[in-house]
């Protein structure tokens, strides 16, 4: 079957059937959305398993934001992207069920980009530097679950899922200052957390309570 674009599915979606044609109609809808769910299937959950971290409720949450999705696809504006719109429902859907069961979510960082706070570039050929990048690697982990889940939230659609300011304006129904706020905001908290992680020397200790 060729693949449509995301437009033309949606408009095969939507469009009404003739009363002759219903049956025909209803089956071409149905694997149009089909197309969309295997097209953004693998991103939605990735996206709530970044939040929720439990597999089994990620799976269950992508189940939900596609049957959202296919719910409110007439409330659409075809003249945006669908994509965010449809990463805004898998990230209320996340919101939705952290709130409910309050549960302190984890965020795994699988791609650090040069922005974020304290990377240095590492020969992986050498041991030491390896150890120590993979060490840094771990605070940093520990460090995202400190920060509130908003700054976590911006900080993961934009480092691990690549997503434009744009697009992540979108998905959390922010403007894009608020956004590079957020993102501002998330990398200085880390920042400091990730000093504060770092031992205190004994020079520095000796010179802290002399004073």
């Amino acid at each position: 079957m060729m693949e449509l674009e995301d437009s033309a599915l949606i408009e095969q979606i939507l469009c009404p059937p003739s009363p002759s044609g219903a049956g025909q109609a209803a089956l071409a809808q149905r694997q149009a959305y089909a197309q969309l769910v295997r097209r953004y299937q693998g991103l939605v959950l990735s996206v709530v398993f970044a939040l929720v971290k439990n597999e089994e409720s990620a799976r269950d949450l992508t189940q939900e934001t596609f049957l959202k999705a296919f719910r409110a696809l007439k409330t659409f504006d075809r003249s945006r992207s669908f994509k965010p719109w449809l990463l805004r429902i898998a990230n209320n859907c996340a919101l939705d069920y952290l709130r409910a069961k309050q549960h302190k979510d984890e965020v795994s960082l699988d791609l650090i980009m040069e922005e974020d706070p304290g990377l240095e570039p590492f020969d992986k050929n050498d041991p030491s530097e390896l150890a120590e990048h993979n060490l840094f690697i771990e605070k940093l982990a520990l460090a995202l679950q400190l920060l509130p889940l908003r700054y976590r939230q911006a900080f993961v659609l934009r480092h691990q899922f690549d997503l434009s300011y744009l697009e992540i304006a979108e998905v959390m129904q922010e403007t894009q200052n608020n956004v590079r706020t957020l993102l501002f905001r998330a990398r200085d908290r880390l920042r400091k957390l990730l000093l504060e992680s770092q031992p205190t020397s004994k020079s520095e200790k000796e010179n802290g309570t002399s004073s």
